[in-house]
């Protein structure tokens, strides 16, 4: 079945900006879709958006990206069957940049998902099991959530220095069991901010936003909402923390600004200590900034036998990075963001380099997010094993958790079926 239309629309993401959607006709008049998120907290080495500049939208509209959808994509696309192995090699070749700066990363990415989704469409196969496939993967699994509970840094207006503290339910044998656990403690919490008059309103990524003193505040009643979900519905967590360190060094002093105290690597990981110390933390994402090696270096030298330290700006979902990281040793888990590198090909490339240095993976999510469900496909395709996607609230976020709980059921019932 061949492809025999391909058009652009420029829709908006979850803070109201534009963003591209691409959009693919077959010959059985079938339609599929895909449309990329995009992030407000950026490393150096991400796929370059494809935007128009100008004063439209404050110069982030994407009819520059349309024009090379339809009038340059296009044509490498219509009348042959969809194979996204093919078109990310393809777009590769015709882009001819490292960052995709000819076309645009949200263009190829649209345009490669897009494929994905027809490609699964013709070969009758849901496209977590398509991406199994592309993987040589025998069996898929559901991941375990990381929900983000408290905004901060770039994703929220309260200044606080830490830009997601996420909690993780543990010991649930489902996903469903843990949306449930992790709803039933945001309510929980949401009422303890609100009895020390603080406010509940939601960050970019569906946490809450207020303000703190500090850190230990922050965290404080987090874990005391914790203790209250444990004591009321038996339920446990762990936290993690994505810091993006890199939104607070001043590559000029090489210090990190926390709090309006200036701190150097050394210190920095001596904060992080002491968090660790009193908090049941389980992972810290970039904890460090991307230029700040030697900060990477000293930090897993003396967390790294406790602390699950992840790497995010510094790796940016790029296999060459990643492999770097993991020659010099200073990251156990790595982030993935497709549109970080640009096509799925590449993305199935980057989790394989994980996946063989035994590395952990988890796929997220960005600030500036649609409905498209396409990292839950991949975490359930690739058995990444663990998955962030926001709060557990905003619709945004809830349609991959939603669809999350679908993939679930549906497993379930072929388990069933293969049992009987």
């Amino acid at each position: 079945m061949k492809i025999t239309g391909v058009s652009g629309r420029e829709i908006f993401d979850s803070r109201g900006f534009p963003t591209l959607e691409c959009q693919l006709e077959l010959e059985d008049s079938s339609v599929v879709i895909a449309s990329v998120p995009a992030g407000a907290s950026k490393g150096t080495n991400e796929a370059l958006e494809m935007r128009d500049g100008g004063q439209r939208l404050f110069g982030l509209g994407v009819s520059k990206a349309i024009a090379i959808l339809e009038e340059k994509i296009a044509p490498m696309l219509i009348g042959k069957h969809p194979d996204v192995v093919e078109t990310d090699l393809a777009l590769l070749e015709a882009d001819g940049t490292v960052h995709k700066s000819n076309f645009g990363g949200n263009t190829i990415l649209s345009t490669s998902i897009a494929v994905a989704r027809a490609q699964a469409h013709v070969e009758q196969m849901p496209l977590y099991e398509l991406i199994a496939v592309l993987c040589d993967y025998d069996a898929v699994s559901v991941p375990f959530p990381l929900f983000n509970f408290i905004n901060g840094g770039l994703h929220a207006d309260n200044n606080f220095p830490i830009q997601e503290i996420l909690v993780i339910p543990v010991g649930d044998s489902t996903f469903r069991s843990c949306l449930e656990s992790a709803i039933y403690l945001f309510y929980t919490f949401k009422k303890l901010l609100q009895s020390h008059g603080k406010r509940t309103l939601l960050g970019d990524e569906g946490g809450f936003a207020p303000k703190f003193k500090d850190e230990d505040e922050a965290l404080t009643l987090l874990v005391d909402a914790m203790k209250i979900a444990k004591l009321e519905k038996d339920f446990d967590y762990f936290l993690a923390m994505d810091v993006a360190a890199t939104q607070l060094y001043d590559t000029k002093t090489e210090k990190y600004n926390w709090n309006g105290k200036q701190l150097t690597s050394t210190q920095l990981v001596d904060k992080y200590e002491k968090i660790m110390e009193k908090f049941p933390m389980y992972a810290l994402e970039d904890g460090m900034a991307e230029f700040d090696e030697a900060g990477w270096r000293a930090m897993n030298e003396r967390l790294g036998e406790t602390t699950r330290l992840v790497a995010d700006d510094l790796t940016v979902s790029n296999p060459e990075l990643i492999n770097k990281a993991i020659q010099q040793d200073i990251a156990s888990t790595f982030i993935i963001k497709p549109n970080q590198i640009g096509t799925v090909t590449q993305v199935l490339q980057a989790i394989a380099m994980c996946k063989e240095k035994d590395r952990g993976i988890i796929i997220s999510h960005r600030s500036g997010e649609t409905n498209d469900t396409f990292i839950a496909d991949l975490a359930i395709g690739t058995s990444a094993g663990h998955i962030k996607a926001g709060g557990p609230t905003r619709g945004e976020r809830m349609a991959k958790y939603n669809h999350l709980l679908r993939t679930e059921d549906a497993l379930m019932m072929q388990l069933l079926g293969v049992a009987l």
